[in-house]
């Protein structure tokens, strides 16, 4: 099993790319000078970025998402964090704890 700091280092690593995936839509939201409407900017940005995160995470290989896993049921802050990035909602549907 991989250690927390592995797992971490994987998920801190998809988020980056989901992140630069996501770039120009924050880099937009960033530059607008209307303030709702940049806060509508961020959201947009956000779900972008977390559409990408759940995408590529069910492209890791099974053993580093079996380990994920494994890590979101015996630490909470890296759940938390996890959840965080891969969206609470879509995390309550899709991410069966075993």
């Amino acid at each position: 099993m991989k250690s927390l700091d592995e797992v971490y280092n994987i998920i801190q690593n998809v988020n980056e790319e989901a992140h630069q995936e996501a770039w120009d839509d924050w880099i937009a939201a960033d530059n607008e000078e209307d303030d709702d409407l940049a806060e509508e900017l961020r959201e947009d940005a956000s779900n972008i970025q977390k559409s990408s995160f759940r995408t590529l995470y069910w492209q890791l290989p099974e053993e580093d998402r079996r380990a994920v896993v494994y890590w979101i049921i015996k630490n909470e802050d890296f759940a938390e964090e996890f959840k965080d990035w891969y969206d609470p909602d879509a995390f309550n549907e899709e991410i069966e704890l075993e």
